[in-house]
């Protein structure tokens, strides 16, 4: 295997260890959003700035772009300590804002200002990108503050360490709340890209942060105050907090992993095999990137410990540098066929960490910025469509699994005993949550268990006839449906699965946080708590928005030069001394007030409106939780959840009648609802006869997909069905509009009665004459429901959001534990302790969040 090979083998870079040491580079989320930035020459303006000393204000910066303005807005609140945390559970924030398309009317600026606050009860305007909420760093905000008040610069060595004033504590967009679905955004448009949309919430979060403080130290001290010197300005980034939730992300969102894995890999290939690379110029740039970049690692007071220490990568550094001042002077030998950078880099991944030699692989992209950006053009717009075509032949995708899938069939599993972690969400403010499967036996799992899916799709494969379709076995084994789709899916993706058990109790969750925050993200100074949180910086060191037209997106990131802090001020005469509040003593120091609670399942008599407009990705997240709490099985539920916004897409009428099944079938008190069972069939006289059971084809839809489509395969000519105790629930058109995604078409004969009474629907499946219009005719709804969602009345909307979240788990004391690494914050004095933590862990933990509030009662005295 050639060094290439190994640079592109999946197994090794798909390893959870790798994948945590996988930096951030020109193609990450924020990197390639400022580089953006600066070269279409983006204009900010900060339009309204309002605030008094408490805190109290609001604000309103409109970007310009080559293709339209962007409107960012914040309202700010006085800080409170109830129910404080980065966690997502938290209901205080000291700003909350969003991010809106084109420029604002005083009507979008008023609805905004009046449904943040509701969160989940909440419905952006209908241009809102993003919803997002910050709070102060208070441990440091009013050291800042009251350093400039004094008209001095505040301690730079304690702004380096900590690194920001102000902490992103939620970014809400793509769909949820009202927002507009990413994949819905148009071709051209500024914040097209993969992660744009949160990165400009960040930047401009960063602005205001740095606004705000400087404004209050002007109130507190008008005489006398000064503003952030530049140099001391740029330690300043914005906090960012990541737990379970992206583990989920990662795991859910295949696709998206595999499209930035895969321009990483075509990047690093282009650069160290290109011949017209490498020459005294482009290693001389790499000299001066490394000696950059040591420089940045040494001054890092960050501490990891699931992550290789700056020092070490450090190290490791100097010896490629030493390695790139050979080559400079010819003494670098390439192998036949091999350029010098290719030399360098093949050496340096058989000597040093594997941070280390993705922070190299991030500095050899600086050399071929043009081919950065075509790979993100290529690659970082993407369509996350899972299909599963029933009428694939199961020999098909038996080979499917073999030649693309081995590493799900020989990884090494723990024993079932240590296999028992459960990936969930809590119906406290669905926070993402993971433990033991024994402390929440009910809980219901989110994330696919891959080895063991893998293996028993496979299994149940070989024990039925190779030119049988897959739709008959999924059909007849619903839990295997949505395994079977990934399979199929993502069988030319190679770089979209980690190799490994997430299940596992030993898998450490800490990797995939950080592969997402830092290298999809572009978060530098990742630092870990307890293997399940990670922290980090956004924008550290960036350009600030009257920086950006002389701005170089290649020389802000990992660079550290020692703040030049302006001289102190005196104070003018006769002005009052400024009052600087003393830090209170850590024995006393308050613990924020955390009292989580469950979201009802029981909606409202009333509501504020008529009609809502239901985003696309939006009734897919409703209603995923609405069919596990139906009991649908895990590996089907998918299933269910496709079909049913394909049948809201097909006949508006579904999500009225889904709304009112799920009010009738689960009970208000319990969360609970009646045994789901998967439609059975069998052939009589080549007709399909199908028992639905006396269901809903709102809760079989996706089976019966399964089976009409496998029916029609092969066949040259329409064949007959007749579905038995079928309640339609205008559903049948989602099953004729999902079946032509497919180049099938039904043609109903009789679609049962009406109401509610079970009856026989009829009707023939057969292979579309003209599949490539049937396809077409599916694609064009679906994009339709995409780009505009659909207006359901908001009796139908609040239904299915209230009664699924009786898919979510209750909340209790003890999977309150099983969140990311802030735990203390719910611990209390002789409960039990989950059992996936020792008391040693827990003695010697420390709360990120608890550091961050260290300040409140200083902060309220002084008001």
């Amino acid at each position: 295997m050639t060094h290439i090979d190994t640079l592109f083998d999946p197994d090794v870079v798909m390893d959870p260890r790798n994948l945590s040491a996988m930096q951030p580079n020109r193609l990450s989320a924020s990197r390639s959003f400022l580089a953006k930035m600066i070269r279409e020459q983006w204009h900010i303006e900060r339009e309204v700035f309002e605030l008094d000393r408490r805190g109290v204000g609001q604000a309103r910066y409109v970007v310009t772009t080559p293709a339209g303005a962007i409107t960012f807005l914040a309202f700010l609140r006085e800080p409170s300590d109830k129910n404080r945390t980065g966690r997502i559970i938290g209901t205080s924030w000291d700003m909350i804002g969003a991010l809106l398309d084109g420029v604002a009317t005083p009507e979008q600026v008023r609805s905004t200002e009046e449904e943040i606050p509701r969160l989940y009860e909440g419905r952006a305007t209908s241009n809102t990108l993003v919803w997002f909420r910050s709070n102060q760093s208070l441990r440091l905000f009013r050291s800042v503050r009251d350093a400039l008040a004094r008209g001095e610069q505040p301690d730079t060595k304690e702004l380096r360490r900590v690194g920001y004033v102000m902490r992103n504590t939620g970014l809400d967009g793509n769909g949820t709340f009202g927002t507009i679905p990413f994949a819905a955004i148009p071709a051209g448009h500024p914040l097209k890209t993969s992660y744009h949309a949160q990165m400009l919430s960040a930047y401009l979060m960063r602005e205001l942060s740095v606004d705000v403080v400087e404004e209050l130290a002007r109130l507190d001290a008008p005489e006398t105050a000064v503003r952030l010197d530049p140099s001391v300005r740029r330690l300043i980034g914005v906090g960012n907090g990541s737990a379970l939730g992206l583990v989920m992300f990662f795991f859910n969102r295949p696709v998206l992993v595999n499209a930035y894995i895969t321009a990483y890999l075509k990047v690093i290939e282009h650069v160290v095999t290109n011949p017209d690379l490498g020459s005294d110029d482009d290693l001389e740039l790499l000299e001066g990137l490394l000696s950059r970049t040591i420089r940045y690692r040494a001054f890092l007071p960050t501490s990891y410990r699931f992550f290789t220490s700056n020092m070490e990568i450090a190290a490791d550094l100097r010896r490629i540098r030493a390695k790139v001042r050979a080559a400079r002077r010819g003494e670098v030998i390439p192998l036949e066929g091999e350029t010098v950078l290719g030399a360098i880099h093949r050496e340096a991944t058989a000597q040093l960490s594997k941070d280390a030699l993705h922070s190299f692989n991030a500095l050899l992209m600086e050399l071929a910025p043009d081919y950065c950006q075509a790979m993100s053009d290529q690659y970082l717009e993407f369509d996350e469509e899972l299909a599963l075509d029933p009428t694939t032949p199961l020999g098909d995708v038996a080979e499917v699994i073999t030649s693309r899938y081995g590493w799900a069939l020989h990884l090494p599993l723990n024993a079932d005993e240590y296999r028992d972690r459960v990936w969930y969400q809590a119906r406290a403010a669905e926070e993402p949550r993971s433990g033991p499967r024994e402390e929440v036996p009910d809980a219901h799992e989110l994330v696919q268990n891959y080895p063991v899916q893998i293996r028993a799709l496979l299994a149940a494969i070989e024990d039925g006839e190779p030119g049988a379709p897959i739709g008959e076995l999924v059909a007849r084994r619903p839990e295997l449906e949505y395994i079977a789709r990934l399979v199929l899916a993502l069988q030319d993706k190679p770089y979209a699965l980690a190799h490994a058990d997430p299940h596992d109790t030993d898998f450490v969750p800490v990797w995939v946080i950080r592969f997402m925050n830092a290298f999809v993200h572009g978060l530098d100074r990742t630092e870990d708590h307890l293997g399940r949180d990670v922290r980090g910086i956004i924008f550290e060191a960036a350009p600030y928005r009257d920086e950006l037209a002389t701005a170089d997106p290649s020389n802000w990131w990992w660079a550290y030069e020692e703040p030049v802090a302006a001289a102190p001020a005196a104070p003018a005469s006769g002005t009052a001394p400024v009052r600087i509040l003393p830090q209170p003593p850590a024995a006393i120091r308050p613990k924020a007030l955390l009292t989580p609670s469950d979201s009802p399942i029981t909606p409202p008599s009333e509501h504020a409106t008529e009609t809502i407009d239901v985003k696309y990705r939006e009734l897919r997240l409703m209603s995923g939780r609405a069919y596990q709490a139906l009991n649908m099985p895990e590996g089907a539920w998918h299933g269910a959840r496709e079909f049913l916004v394909t049948a809201v897409a097909a006949d508006l009428d579904a999500a009225t009648a889904f709304g009112a099944l799920l009010i009738a079938a689960i009970d208000p008190d319990t969360a609970r609802a009646a045994a789901w069972v998967a439609p059975t069939s069998r052939e009589e006289d080549g007709t399909l006869l199908v028992d639905n059971h006396g269901q809903s084809l709102l809760v079989t839809g996706h089976v019966l997909v399964n089976l009409l489509g496998a029916h029609a395969a092969g066949a040259d000519r329409p064949r007959r069905f007749a579905i038995g105790g079928a309640i339609e629930d205008h559903a049948l058109a989602g099953v004729r509009l999902e079946l032509r995604r497919y180049g099938i078409e039904l043609e109903p004969e009789s679609a049962g009665g009406a109401g509610r009474t079970p009856a026989t629907i009829t009707g023939t499946v057969r292979l579309s004459t003209d599949p490539a219009a049937s396809k077409a005719a599916h694609r064009e709804t679906m994009r339709d429901f995409l780009e505009h969602g659909r207006t359901v009345s908001s009796d139908t909307f609040w239904k299915i959001y209230y009664r699924g979240n009786a898919g979510l788990d209750a909340d209790t004391p003890i999977s309150r534990q099983h969140t990311g690494g802030t735990v203390l914050d719910v611990i209390k004095s002789g409960e039990r302790i989950t059992k996936q933590f020792t008391k040693e862990e827990l003695f010697l933990l420390t709360d990120p969040d608890e550091l961050d509030n260290h300040h409140f009662s200083a902060l309220i005295d002084s008001h």
